[in-house]
């Protein structure tokens, strides 16, 4: 059976192309096609970011100060939600315009919703609802474990709009909260006087759930991540670098660079350990008790509690890894990936960065300058040198792979916040730096204003405050109250 997990989905091959071809919707593109792709061999990136290398999180842990760690796997939903590539190879040259994208470049749910009852029954009960395993369990018996779990087949099989959000127990029971919290809304809603039913009430529900989420993803993920000032300026000021337009469409795509490098961050912010219950016992992250993926909930143990992960408010909870060009050890020798593998291809931080070159991805030096040269005055020449001698101790003398870059940023120069004075400040470790948090909130941005039924696309003026839309009497405005609705 072929490898699920992320990042890891079946290799089929396609002929390599180079240049930058037309605009076909459903595929990745490059955003910077004017940019010499960077070559490093790739018997130093074998090295660099081997088991026991240079890029191995070794002794203590160095984890952020206010980053919580269920934000990070939030990301990794974000990521199944908007891209899905399961045609390029490691071993040959890819073309981003040859290679489709399987999900919808969209902040859509469709990881959630499937292609809606229609197409995909099985994931709804008939009256719009979406079932869980609690529709499969012992009504009889309060401690079926299936009241904690996804829907699943006999044999365990998630019942899921994309499997991939059955990877590992956080995520999935993140897929679970959505599931819970579409079911919550449309009762919501129905309860209402002269309320919809049927696929109007269905429909209704699916807008509110993804606006729901479309803000949290904004203004709770982004904010987190890139900082408030450039989430902020994107807003008011407009992107600088994610334009569509300038490749004679309307229609949104995944930058090849960002889907191979730039939002690959998260990657050196999972913990090795982490814990699920408020004051629990530290687990590691592919071990027994939160498991590698793919299986039903065994233990009460392995139901997360998000008071653990997320921020309720008490500012107890557990806190993501820091930005740096570290990863935890468990992430260099993955211990789903079979003995028979090379060494080299067990190592997350490898793969990434032989993807990247398979896709002709430019060094992160060329991708900061460009960003700088379209306007993005945070960014300055000082700054990419820093960066550019955090790489240099790292191994890479003459340029920098763009993960790696981003990852460097960082840590050495920081999130970009602001005092109470509103004047700018660096954070080191928090989240990306300048040019991370400008790529990254750029397309994610983007991506909603370019989707004409997204809150930012079809409603500038909606928030979850909104009278109608307004879920409990205090409303959902953080992936937290979400989950636990």
């Amino acid at each position: 059976m072929a490898n699920q997990h992320h990042g890891l989905v079946p290799y089929k091959g396609i002929e390599h192309l180079c240049e930058l071809g037309p605009f076909r919707p459903g595929r990745f593109a490059r955003l910077f096609s004017n940019l010499p792709p960077l070559y490093i061999n790739p018997l130093t990136l074998h090295d660099i970011g081997k088991a026991g290398g240079k890029m191995e999180d070794k002794g203590t842990p160095n984890l952020t100060n206010k980053v919580p760690a269920g934000l990070i796997f939030f990301g990794q939903f974000i990521d199944h939600d908007i891209t899905l590539d399961d045609s390029s190879s490691l071993t040959v040259s890819n073309s981003p315009e040859g290679t489709e994208n399987v999900r919808t470049p969209t902040l859509d749910l469709d990881c959630v919703y499937g292609d809606g009852p229609g197409a995909h029954p099985y994931l709804y009960d008939g009256d719009g609802k979406l079932l869980t395993g609690a529709d499969y369990a012992d009504p009889g018996n309060s401690n079926d474990l299936k009241n904690h779990d996804l829907p699943r087949t006999p044999k365990g099989t998630a019942i899921i709009g994309d499997p991939r959000n059955d990877e590992n127990r956080l995520i999935s029971q993140l897929q679970l909260g959505f599931l819970r919290f579409h079911n919550k809304v449309l009762n919501t809603i129905a309860a209402k006087p002269n309320a919809p039913t049927g696929t109007p009430l269905f429909e209704e529900a699916c807008r509110v759930v993804t606006w729901h989420y479309q803000w949290i993803v904004v203004n709770d993920f982004l904010r987190t991540i890139c900082g408030n000032w450039i989430v902020d300026d994107i807003l008011a000021n407009g992107r600088k670098v994610y334009r569509p337009e300038c490749l004679g469409t309307k229609e949104p795509f995944i930058p090849i660079e960002f889907s191979t490098a730039a939002y690959r961050f998260g990657h050196t912010m999972i913990p090795q350990k982490l814990m699920v219950k408020p004051g629990g016992v530290q687990h590691d992250v592919f071990g027994t008790t939160l498991g590698i993926g793919f299986k039903p909930v065994s233990s009460l143990d392995e139901v997360v509690n998000w008071a653990a992960v997320l921020d309720s408010g008490n500012g107890q909870f557990a806190r993501a890894g820091a930005m740096d060009t570290k990863l935890a050890k468990v992430l260099l020798d993955l211990p789903f990936m079979p003995p028979t593998v090379p060494a080299f291809e067990r190592s997350l931080a490898v793969r990434n960065l032989l993807r990247a070159q398979s896709f002709l991805i430019p060094s992160g030096e060329q991708v900061a300058e460009a960003i700088m040269a379209a306007g993005a005055t945070e960014i300055t020449t000082g700054m990419i040198e820093t960066v550019r001698e955090e790489g240099d101790k790292l191994g890479f003398p003459k340029a920098t792979p763009l993960w790696i870059y981003l990852l460097a940023e960082g840590k050495a120069i920081g999130r970009m916040d602001e005092n109470a004075q509103g004047q700018k400040k660096f954070v080191k470790g928090e989240g990306l730096g300048p040019v991370g948090a400008r790529f990254v909130g750029e397309v994610i941005i983007g991506l909603l204003e370019h989707d004409s039924r997204s809150f930012l696309g079809a409603n500038r003026n909606w928030s979850p405050m909104d009278t109608n839309d307004k879920i409990g009497s205090n409303g959902i405005t953080n992936l937290y109250q979400l989950l636990t609705a």
